[in-house]
């Protein structure tokens, strides 16, 4: 149990630092240009960094989203497979399909862990972009 306990926590930090570091290369990105007069900006790489740190906040939401769906029908396959164990001790079929929550809880779980992956992929294409944006005074 602690070891799941700890699992969570990670994937909670995780999805908390993406949103920091692409929420943050934002607001530093606007801030930066708003400020700076001794530096000339490529806008059209500028503007493809925007873009990248947007997508991957959008992709890092979709992840928290597949984490709460995942997490949810893993409840219901849980829960089921408890009832349907109830119903075996009292001599009973099983009633319950707990096999199709626990896929659409797989499906999900992976679905969120692919939008994690382009959430720091889009990161480090903003990263990439905004610096090729800025060039000499």
């Amino acid at each position: 149990m602690e070891r799941l306990r700890h699992s969570i926590g990670f994937a909670m930090a995780s999805l908390q630092a993406l949103t920091l570091i692409n929420g943050g290369a934002l607001v530093a990105l606007f801030t930066f240009v708003g400020s700076s007069t001794a530096v000339r900006f490529d806008m059209s790489a500028l503007w493809v960094a925007f873009a990248a740190f947007a997508t991957g906040l959008v992709f890092n939401l979709l992840a928290f989203l597949g984490a709460h769906l995942s997490q949810d029908y893993f409840y219901v396959s849980a829960q089921w497979s408890a009832w349907n164990a109830e119903l075996r001790m009292d001599g009973l079929p099983e009633s319950y399909d707990a096999v199709s929550p626990a896929r659409i809880g797989t499906r999900a779980q992976i679905a969120g862990i692919a939008s994690g992956i382009v959430s720091l992929i889009a990161f480090i294409v903003g990263c990439g972009f905004a610096l090729s944006g800025v060039t000499g005074g």
